[in-house]
């Protein structure tokens, strides 16, 4: 084609759609309305997705895997099936000498009476390692968390969640004050954040007390963990970092390594496992529901063009005797029809914008978390990606609109358009 013949052809569109430019604001209305309706319930599923995310990222850290010795279900060497695998905390430390797996902790818990000058309360006591606070995310808001000086001397310090601060101390500042756990004495080395935690065995952490596991022995007995907690090199690594811990433990207690009640595991990978599946699922729905909206947006665009084209008829067969040919015609329409679901989508994409600022955020989990940060409310979120996606849904929408009644037109017989009244 020509350059003077497509300049002519964009030409005349330009003329056709200033020419019925009230039936081209409709058909951009309702257009624009599709693509409000895809953008935002897709930015509402993205939102989703991160408010569960920022729920379990309180409770562990990337890579981070919680482990509950069980009893074994398959025989193996001997072994009767039913067997109870009890770890100790030397087990533990040498799964850390695993070549996947980058930090590991024991973990002993038991409740306690606790004891601040003439206040007492009762509070779960976990005793853990240094990197414990790392894997767990324990963010301290004051003073610090335990150190591997405080294991190895088994200083008696202590890192108190933020209820306990609020139940024993009442405004006094409690870092560096003492508190007797178990009738044993405990300086206050920290005060942990408060936690935003989804996931959590046994309580929330910020009801629990955090001392060396060191020192647990001369609280109660220490033998055998009660869980322990590890966190692989990478966090794509977590897959082949269990499968190594499995084959470690079962190798010193002689047990099938693909037992898996042996060793229940859960984690940052299983978490995702679970809450995958849900937000994929909604964000289908919604995605089917924006699009069958966009979708009755570009059947408007259609519906209109054809009663468009009928009343243009003898127009199209003027062109056609001067000599336009069916592709000028197809094209002209066709330009029509795209430059209508263009500026609907513009103009829908930046309605949305002014949506997803004024309806974030939405209750969703923090009222229930005692999130006063609100991060696990749902924010509606429009990212590149986001708008990427509708832009080609819209670009697919208004091809199919916009061809079909230009194929129509460029079809029509020259002689019977010049006679349509």
């Amino acid at each position: 084609m020509r350059l003077s013949t497509l300049r002519e052809t964009v030409r005349e569109a330009a003329f056709g759609l200033w020419h019925h430019r009230f039936r081209a604001a409709l058909s951009m209305l309702g257009i624009s309305w599709g693509i409000v309706s895809v953008v935002v319930l897709l930015a509402y599923g993205d939102g989703f997705r991160n408010a569960l995310a920022a729920g379990f990222k309180g409770a562990y850290s990337d890579g981070t895997v919680i482990v509950f010795p069980g009893q074994t279900s398959l025989q193996a060497g001997g072994e009767r099936a039913g067997k109870r695998v009890r770890v100790t905390a030397d087990d533990v430390l040498a799964i850390g000498e695993i070549p996947l797996v980058k930090n590991v902790s024991p973990e002993f818990m038991r409740d306690f009476p606790i004891v601040y000058g003439n206040r007492y309360s009762s509070h779960m006591v976990r005793a853990v390692s240094a990197s414990y606070g790392q894997m767990r995310n324990e963010t301290p808001q004051a003073g610090r968390f335990l150190d591997d000086e405080d294991v190895r001397l088994r200083r008696r310090v202590a890192f108190i969640g933020s209820e306990v601060e609020r139940k024993l101390f009442a405004g006094v500042p409690p870092v560096g004050e003492t508190i007797r756990i178990g009738g044993q004495t405990f300086e206050v080395i920290g005060v942990g954040e408060e936690k935003v935690q989804l996931s959590n065995y046994n309580r929330p952490d910020k009801f629990c007390i955090f001392i060396p596991w060191t020192t647990m022995g001369g609280l109660t007995d220490n033998k055998y963990v009660a869980t322990f907690v590890w966190q692989s090199a990478s966090p794509s690594l977590e897959p082949q970092a269990t499968k190594q811990v499995r084959e470690f433990l079962a190798n010193r207690y002689r047990y099938n390594p693909t037992d898996e009640r042996a060793l229940n595991l859960f984690g940052s990978s299983k978490a995702k496992e679970i809450t995958g599946p849900i937000v994929d699922g909604l964000k289908l729905v919604l995605t089917f529901v924006g699009v069958i909206t966009l979708a009755i947006g570009g059947v408007g665009i259609m519906n209109i063009m054809f009663v468009n084209i009928q009343e243009r008829t003898r127009e199209i067969g003027v062109r056609m005797a001067l000599g336009a040919r069916r592709r000028d015609i197809l094209l002209q329409f066709l330009l029509e029809g795209l430059a209508t679901t263009f500026a609907g989508g513009v103009l829908g994409i930046a309605v949305s914008y002014g949506l997803v600022w004024l309806l974030s955020p939405r209750p969703f989990l923090a009222e229930l978390l005692d999130d006063a940060k609100r991060t696990t409310d749902i924010f509606l979120i429009l990212s590149p990606g986001l708008v990427g996606i509708c832009s080609g849904i819209l670009m697919a929408v208004g091809l199919v609109a916009g061809f079909l009644p230009a194929l129509k037109a460029s079809r029509l017989d020259p002689i019977e358009a010049l006679r349509y009244e």
